[in-house]
C-alpha cells in the first residue's frame, strides 16, 4: 500500500486544483503568466508579474496563436527555439532588445522538413508553407557591432 502514496497523493492535488478552478470559473493554462495580489492595506493592491523561463531549444507555446517572451541571451550565444504550426499561412516574429540599438536578429527560420532561410532582421513577416515544428535561431550579426548581451522580448503571432 506504501508504494502507490505518493500515486494517491498526486491524484488528490491535481483533483483538488481542477475543482477550484471549475467552481472560481477560472481557465488554468499550464506555462501561462501568474499573477499575484499582495495586499499592503484595503486601499492599495500591488499586482506582481511572474513570466514562465524560457530556455534555450524549448518549444514555444503559443495561446490562441500568440506568444510573448522575455528572454536573457549571453554575448556570442546563438538560441534556438520552436514553435507548432497546425493551421497557420504566415507567422510575424519580432524582437525587442532592452537596448534598442542591440546587435540581435533573427538568424535562421527552419521549417519542417529542414529546409533553413535567413538571415532576417529584428521583425520578419514569413509565410509558412508546412504544417509541423518549425525553429527559430536568433544571435547576432557576425558584420555589425558588438555581441549583444541581455534581455529581449520575442513576440510571434500566426496568422
Amino acid at each position: 500500500m506504501k508504494k502507490y502514496n505518493p500515486i494517491i497523493i498526486l491524484t488528490i492535488a491535481i483533483s483538488a486544483i481542477i475543482i477550484y478552478c471549475i467552481t472560481r470559473n477560472k481557465s488554468l493554462i499550464i506555462g501561462d503568466s501568474v499573477q499575484k495580489e499582495i495586499k499592503k492595506d484595503s486601499s492599495i493592491k500591488e499586482v506582481a508579474l511572474a513570466l514562465p523561463k524560457i530556455m534555450n531549444n524549448s518549444e514555444l507555446k503559443l495561446i490562441q496563436g500568440k506568444g510573448k517572451f522575455e528572454i536573457e541571451k549571453v554575448a556570442k550565444e546563438q538560441q534556438t527555439f520552436s514553435f507548432r504550426n497546425d493551421s497557420s499561412s504566415s507567422v510575424f516574429i519580432q524582437i525587442i532588445p532592452q537596448n534598442k540599438l542591440g546587435n540581435i536578429r533573427i538568424n535562421q527560420l527552419i521549417s519542417p522538413n529542414n529546409e533553413k532561410d535567413g538571415p532576417f532582421g529584428q521583425e520578419i513577416n514569413y509565410d509558412l508553407t508546412e504544417k509541423g515544428l518549425y525553429q527559430i535561431r536568433i544571435g547576432e550579426s557576425l558584420m555589425q557591432g558588438d555581441p549583444f548581451e541581455g534581455k529581449y522580448t520575442l513576440k510571434l503571432q500566426l496568422k
